[in-house]
């Protein structure tokens, strides 16, 4: 079978109420679209019926894959497993609730054609989008942008945008490397990127309203990933990034 040119990972956990709908949507898009692809479902070890609703849309999709964590091991190992077993010449994940317009895959695209190694979703360029963003969360984000900038590297304001993009050789070099699984990968994988001396594009993307609550819990998950931020650092004085 020849290899897919997009493959689109999608982490989920505990999403029957959605998940359904979100292939559906997806499915509808990249149908329309000239290039071949393949969706893949990583359940996060979900203790409701997103496995189950996952498999029935596969019995009459064969673009649709799923990938099962007997546990939950967090969204960004969910993601680097996606990522290995991928057959995409172009990786693009996504949350499960669709919270971005996928007009922003074109962006996306265009960027790796034109070079790039990564290109990412940001909501703080000129004409990005951002809608229905509680206050005290869009002030969390905005520490945690600074202390990124301030400990690791400058240059990428927004590390935390759910919608990302890579040529599929850039991402399986930078995922192998990654070790954080919670919410703080996107900025392990950035640096090793960074590192790597990857070209990196930020993309504007347009917010839709949330259709469920984030699963980012504002106290605890801030302060791990803050915590991230110096493991990282440590990481690579150890030399775990060569």
């Amino acid at each position: 079978m020849t290899s897919p040119e997009l493959s689109i990972i999608i982490p989920a956990y505990n999403e029957e109420t959605l998940i359904m709908s979100t292939l559906d949507c997806l499915q509808s898009y990249l149908s329309a679209r000239p290039e071949s692809y393949e969706m893949i479902v990583i359940d996060d070890g979900s203790q409701d019926r997103t496995v189950e609703s996952v498999r029935q849309l596969q019995k009459n999709n064969d673009h649709i894959r799923l990938l099962v964590n007997p546990e939950n091991r967090g969204k960004g190992f969910s993601i680097q497993r996606g990522v290995q077993e991928s057959q995409g010449q172009t990786i693009i994940f996504t949350d499960a609730d669709l919270p971005y317009e996928l007009d922003a895959i074109d962006g996306f695209l265009q960027a790796l054609r034109n070079g790039c190694d990564l290109a990412v979703g940001s909501r703080v360029l000129p004409g990005s989008e951002v809608r229905g963003v509680p206050m005290l969360r869009y002030v969390a984000g905005q520490v945690f942008s600074w202390m990124v900038q301030a400990v690791l590297f400058q240059g990428l304001p927004d590390t935390q945008c759910g919608f990302k993009s890579f040529r599929a050789e850039a991402a399986r070099e930078i995922f192998r490397r990654v070790t954080i699984g919670g919410f703080g990968f996107d900025v392990e994988m950035l640096f090793i990127a960074r590192k790597r001396k990857y070209a990196i594009q930020p993309v504007p993307v347009h917010m839709i309203e949330h259709r469920q609550r984030s699963r980012v819990r504002l106290f605890k998950d801030s302060i791990e990933m803050f915590a991230n931020l110096f493991l990282v650092r440590w990481n690579d004085l150890q030399g775990k990034y060569k």
